[in-house]
């Protein structure tokens, strides 16, 4: 394998890329910022202040140092950008999003952009995003999208940012129509605790099975249980097709199981009948 070759294989995770030619020899540009090249048989790296150094020790680590520093650079530019709020402010902004280490400053930055003419819708999605990349947001985030789900301009874009949130922050919702249907969870939960107040306030059902090791036939009563959910929460349309109805309160089985819960779902997984899935310590069937 030539050394060029073995390049190409270290910064196959990168991308977008582009070979150019610099230097006498091939420099790979890394989304419009060059970071690692072949030149005179010899491996370069970028090195903070924008200069070049030959690669020493293993090639990967030495790639991902210099794909490090202009990661850096290219932060402090897309913040540039986005103070600017040009043309560069909406890349600037979903870059960011992906790739800003200050993860709470950024958040802050988004909360303050949410009513921008022409970055707020942009911002709502970017918070969505920030979610789903890190599994936790800032306190202040879900309080403020619920403010703005009144407003008549913003509330669509408050809605879809706030459910993003809150399915990427939670195990389960028992406060919305979602899924799943059927949870079973160690009994006195503190999560399940922490959210049986939501659901109250929100009008949603949610019925607390205790004991649930002692039921019999376990697979049938979930069975039934989650075609009550579907029932209840449920409605057909022109077509015949079963839909959430939005009219009717969110409806959740919560079953406190003293025991193995892991080794229930191989007992209640048909993707035919019911689909169970396991996220410890809780399994959730629909």
């Amino acid at each position: 394998m030539s050394l060029l070759e073995r390049v190409r294989a270290a910064v196959a995770g990168y991308g977008p890329l582009t070979e150019v030619e610099m230097f006498g020899g091939v420099v790979v540009d890394w989304d419009g910022d060059p970071f690692v090249g072949v030149v005179d048989d010899e491996v370069i790296v970028r090195v903070p202040g924008g200069g070049w150094e030959p690669a020493t020790g293993d090639l990967q680590d030495a790639v991902n140092r210099a794909a490090g520093v202009v990661l850096a650079e290219c932060v402090v530019r897309w913040h540039e950008q986005l103070r600017e709020q040009g043309d560069d402010s909406y890349r600037a902004m979903l870059a960011l999003t992906q790739h800003d280490p200050e993860r709470e400053q950024l958040q802050r930055t988004l909360l303050g952009l949410l009513r921008h003419p022409k970055l707020g819708q942009l911002a709502f999605t970017c918070l969505g995003h920030l979610a789903r990349y890190d599994g936790e947001v800032l306190p202040e985030v879900v309080p403020r999208l619920k403010e703005l789900l009144d407003d008549p301009e913003l509330g669509v874009f408050a809605d879809e940012a706030l459910w993003d949130v809150e399915v990427n922050t939670n195990p389960f919702l028992l406060w919305r129509h979602s899924l799943p249907w059927v949870i079973f969870a160690p009994p006195g939960d503190q999560e399940v605790a922490r959210q049986l107040p939501l659901a109250e306030a929100a009008g949603a059902v949610v019925v607390v099975v205790p004991h649930a090791e002692a039921l019999p036939s376990l697979r049938e009563y979930v069975r039934d249980l989650c075609q009550e959910v579907e029932d209840r929460t449920h409605t057909a349309d022109e077509d015949g097709n079963l839909l959430v109805d939005p009219n009717k309160p969110p409806f959740h089985y919560v079953l406190e199981y003293d025991g193995d819960i892991a080794a229930l779902q191989p007992l209640l997984h048909d993707q035919e009948d019911l689909v169970a899935v396991f996220k410890a310590p809780y399994l959730e069937v629909w």
